[in-house]
């Protein structure tokens, strides 16, 4: 076996323990979550940033990035020189997650607050959606097309705005993990100084280097590749496909945030599928396989901003959310009903009822445009244990902006608040914390909690 199918194995081999034993983004999250929150500069704190990073790199959500990695460096190495390229498309990976720090320390939660817009959820699902199309060798990238480039824009800068960009793109499947250490950024100084922005840099370093290692070393030592042959246009096919379903995650999390029902969302998933295929199915026979494509796609891309446009100026286009399968019930200026759930919207009359029966308070922080919210909101009704848990609590929403979201922001006992959302905490029937944590994705540990 050949060194690159050695690495590549390696990796996938560290990979599989993970996702298999965990739920990939909590198990990973849980594991180094106190070492990365509790502010530590020391050799074992900086250790797990950059063992965290690593981790974080061969989650699933970063498979879409691997293949073409690995293409955009074999066209771009050369013999004598074949570390050059991988190390300075590592080094962009690095110099991006070094810049997050930067602006963390300057901004404190503005890094989480943007990923957690819609628009760049949409972005994103939109770029991986053409990487998969790349991907499957029906879109021709030129920048993303290694193999394809000839000497103009091949260059190490070049290749140092694609590393960029991967780290770009990586951070939002990794954000969780970036979470807590943006908290410990956030808590360890109310002030910007010299020293926090040199150590919120340094840890964002450190964790860059562990996400962008897997990638150096498939730029090092994957870029030989077997030889091309039928077969591989089946490996082609599947990992295309493999990447259009990761744009669906990001697309339905961006859909989900503008207030479109789950219904909604795989409707409009399947509609542009169906006017791809048909528009792609119907061009002429001899036309190149990315002309048709390209067509397509112009095509989809004319049809959706008619839809937008009818929907802003043509009279009944609006969709009635409730209609349209979403979960709310009904909403009042005290408590909102989701499924089967009842959330207050008053925090007074959540403890005076939870004084009442004696039950523990479950608090939801928040926001319209926070896409993680939407989706907690979404695991609340799908994951049976937490919905069964949440049922024997008082339940709790606080939306932002409101004088009761501020308050608990200006406590020094929920840094994460600063961070961004989404948050949640679980307290007893007089308001002292149990237990808090900004990882949507832990229903396990929340369940656990509100049944002991």
């Amino acid at each position: 076996m050949k060194r690159g199918h050695w690495v590549i194995c390696f990796l996938t081999s560290m990979a599989f323990p993970v996702y298999l034993f965990a739920s990939p983004l909590e198990g990973v999250n849980a594991w180094i979550e106190k070492q990365l929150s509790s502010g530590s500069t020391g050799l074992s704190g900086y250790f797990f940033l950059f063992l965290g990073g690593i981790l974080a790199s061969l989650l699933p959500c970063t498979y879409p990035l691997y293949p073409i990695t690995i293409n955009i460096l074999k066209g771009r190495s050369q013999n004598d020189r074949p570390y050059l390229h991988p190390l300075v498309y590592f080094s962009g990976i690095v110099a991006m997650y070094f810049l997050f720090g930067i602006i963390a320390s300057f901004t404190g939660g503005a890094f989480n607050t943007v990923l957690q817009y819609p628009v760049t959820n949409l972005i994103i699902a939109i770029v991986i959606f053409l990487l998969g199309l790349s991907a499957a060798d029906l879109l021709y990238l030129p920048i993303f097309s290694g193999s394809h480039m000839a000497g103009k824009g091949s260059g190490l800068a070049s290749t140092f705005a694609m590393g960029m960009s991967a780290g770009l793109l990586s951070s939002a499947c990794v954000g969780p993990v970036v979470v807590s250490i943006l908290i410990g950024i956030a808590a360890a100084s109310t002030t910007v100084s010299f020293a926090q922005v040199a150590s919120a840099a340094s840890k964002m370093l450190l964790f860059g280097m562990g996400v962008g290692l897997p990638f150096l070393l498939m730029g090092v030592f994957g870029i030989s590749l077997p030889k091309s042959g039928k077969w591989m246009k089946y490996i082609q096919w599947s990992m295309g496909l493999l990447i259009i379903y990761f744009s669906y995650m990001y697309l339905e999390k961006a859909l989900l945030g503008y207030g479109f029902s789950e219904l909604a969302v795989q409707l409009a998933a399947l509609g542009i599928m169906i006017v791809l295929l048909s528009v792609y199915h119907f061009q002429p026979t001899d036309m190149d396989g990315y002309q048709k494509t390209k067509k397509s796609l112009f095509f989809l891309s004319g049809l959706i901003g008619v839809l937008i446009l009818a929907k802003a100026f043509v009279p009944g286009m609006e969709i009635n959310a409730s209609q349209a399968g979403n979960t709310t019930v009904a909403k009042t200026t005290e408590t909102e009903i989701k499924g089967n759930l009842t959330w207050y919207l008053d925090k007074d009359a959540a403890y005076a009822e939870a004084q009442k029966k004696g039950k523990p308070v479950f608090v939801d922080f928040h926001a319209d445009w926070c896409t993680n919210c939407k989706e907690f909101q979404k695991t609340t009704q799908s994951n049976a244990a937490l919905n069964a848990a949440l049922q024997n609590a008082i339940l709790l929403k606080i939306y932002d902006g409101t004088p009761a979201f501020k308050s608990y922001a200006a406590d020094t006992l929920y840094p994460e608040l600063k961070v961004g959302l989404p948050f949640f905490i679980i307290t007893d029937q007089d308001g002292n914390l149990l237990y808090k944590t900004n990882d949507y994705l832990k229903a396990d540990e929340m369940s656990l909690f509100l049944s002991n």
